[in-house]
């Protein structure tokens, strides 16, 4: 089976009135931290989709590595993460089994905990296999071809959370109380930095 990763970048971030995924991190950002992980698991691809920042992720990644990195430009991003996901969707539905979609600023979520999930959706032979954080089904998750077409139709502002609700489909879960972490504004930065040095 060949499964992808999708980091969903495409946003303007527009209450962190910045590049939150560029956001310094000790000498790393937050985009990087994310895709640090998933290398860190048996993914076979990683791809990070851009939109209103993308001249400043494509230079920051051309700039800090020396590998290929994977960039997909949504024109459309200004349209929601539903339309980015959907977008994205199908671009590589018919190069992979399987898509991984999480977002770039889930910057505490583990390589081991992201491998968690990929070996719950293996094991269980779902639909989906999900994060399950506070009580909700949420991103990162995992999306079987069979969910393709439905992410396609994806738009707006809403993401594929009403695919991890749908009796259409086999969704297990796996407890991953770290994707509840996501950065928003300075301030949650700063929060989350003050923490992890704690």
């Amino acid at each position: 089976m060949k499964i992808a990763a999708v980091i969903m970048a495409a946003g303007q971030s527009s209450r962190f009135k910045d590049c939150k995924h560029l956001a310094q991190i000790g000498e790393s950002c937050l985009l990087r931290l994310v895709y640090k992980s998933l290398q860190q698991t048996n993914i076979d691809d990683i791809y990070i989709i851009t939109g209103h920042w993308h001249q400043q992720i494509s230079q920051y990644f051309a700039q800090h590595t020396n590998q290929h990195i994977n960039i997909l430009y949504n024109p459309n991003w200004q349209a929601g993460i539903g339309n980015s996901i959907a977008f994205a969707v199908s671009k590589l539905t018919d190069k992979y089994n399987a898509i991984l979609i999480t977002l770039a600023d889930q910057v505490a979520i583990t390589g081991a905990e992201y491998q968690q999930l990929l070996d719950t959706f293996t094991n269980q032979q779902a639909d989906i296999s999900c994060a399950q954080y506070n009580h909700t089904k949420g991103v990162p998750a995992i999306f079987r071809h069979t969910t393709f077409a439905e992410l396609c139709k994806l738009a707006g502002d809403k993401g594929a959370k009403k695919l991890l609700n749908s009796r259409q489909f086999n969704s297990v879960t796996c407890t991953l109380d770290s994707a509840a972490i996501d950065i928003d504004t300075q301030q949650q930065l700063r929060q989350y930095l003050a923490h992890k040095m704690g």
